[in-house]
């Protein structure tokens, strides 16, 4: 999932297009989960995704948990792009995260 950050995702919460949830494994009757994602230095984030209800017609899904923190810490604004993806290896599934800046037209990742 990649996606430019709007003034709700640096303020409250990312939200983003429910065509990612298959990505992410959650219980049938359940409307969270929780998972870690590992950034570009290798620093582990808490996160929590959370839908509405089945019966709620919208369902699109949201980021909380450590990602205001997660901003902060990367001084993120705007207008930046945010990278989130599963990999998946011998030793199960994990995720990454990647923001990004553009600098003379150029994207950049912020460290």
């Amino acid at each position: 999932m990649d996606k430019k950050l709007s003034r709700t995702d640096i303020e409250c919460r990312l939200a983003f297009s429910t065509s990612s949830l298959w990505a992410f494994s959650i219980p049938e009757g359940e409307t969270a989960v929780y998972f870690e994602a590992t950034d570009t230095l290798e620093q582990e984030w808490n996160f929590r995704l959370s839908i509405r209800g089945e019966n709620d017609p919208y369902t699109k899904p949201v980021i909380t948990g450590d990602w205001l923190q997660f901003v902060r810490d990367k001084g993120l604004k705007v207008g930046d792009k945010i990278s989130l993806w599963r990999e998946e290896g011998v030793t199960g599934v994990r995720y990454r995260i990647r923001a990004e800046r553009m600098i003379f037209k150029v994207w950049v990742t912020v460290q």
